[in-house]
């Protein structure tokens, strides 16, 4: 039954490995945000006691740049080349072959992810970490991972350029990212308070709070779900326009 999707994941993870995508994806991930958490952030006892707390509040603006500079190419690369037309001739159903796609960039973005657990396992001598907590902040990032690729695949359905899902990636993910802050920065005049709650409630950053305390929310793990089926919806949407255009 999904022969087809097994199918388009492996043909993706073949294409991160084969090529130099993943590899330098992963180094760089790895140096970036380590570099920035210990040097510009304090490390592990930032506040005065071990955490990763800081680390994981940072992570929504490292997936800003990180996650659509995997996914970019996810669709306009196809239609730039014209293997497109090759891909939607295979006998899979177009949602197989988009959550064939997805899956393969959420794997390679979660071996990135787990590939920092070296920092509470090798300081763990150094102080006593909440285990707990861990378990919770990396349950958060794999979501709102999940929810940052979904928006950049749809995004890079829309162009053919891979610069172009780029920059519009980034800068509607950075949109959605500090719009929760808003209401903090910018005075709302009474009939405009309900504002401020859509401002609070829309932002991806807002439902990741609870998650970078090791907070598991139920609501915030639907609200990435929500979003997630939508951009799911509008790709594919997006994909069955072209083929009437």
């Amino acid at each position: 039954m999904f022969n087809g999707l097994l199918t388009i994941y492996k043909k993706e993870m073949r294409g991160y490995f084969h090529s130099s995508i993943a590899y330098v994806f992963l180094i760089l991930y790895i140096l970036v945000p380590n570099i920035l958490f210990y040097y510009f952030f304090g490390g592990i006892f930032g506040e005065e006691t071990a955490t990763m707390r800081r680390f994981f509040m940072m992570l929504p603006y490292v997936y800003i740049i990180f996650i659509p500079g995997l996914t970019m190419g996810s669709w306009a690369k196809e239609k730039n080349t014209g293997t497109i037309e090759i891909l939607f001739t295979y006998p899979v159903p177009e949602w197989q072959i988009l959550v064939g796609k997805y899956l393969a960039a959420l794997t390679l973005i979660t071996i990135a992810l787990f590939s920092t657990i070296f920092i509470p396992l090798t300081t763990q001598i150094l102080g006593n970490f909440d285990w707990g907590q861990i378990i919770g902040e990396y349950i958060g990032a794999i979501f709102l991972a999940s929810c940052y690729i979904a928006i950049t695949f749809f995004l890079s359905s829309l162009t053919m350029e891979l610069i172009d899902s780029f920059l519009i990636s980034a800068a509607l993910l950075l949109g959605l990212t500090i719009i929760g802050y808003l209401p903090t920065l910018l005075h709302f005049p009474g009939w405009l308070e309900w504002l401020k709650v859509v401002f609070i409630w829309s932002s991806l950053s807002t439902h990741f709070s609870n998650f970078s305390k090791g907070v598991i929310d139920s609501r915030d793990m639907l609200y990435y779900i929500g979003v997630t089926v939508i951009f799911f919806y509008l790709n594919l949407r997006s994909l069955d326009s072209r083929k009437w255009s």
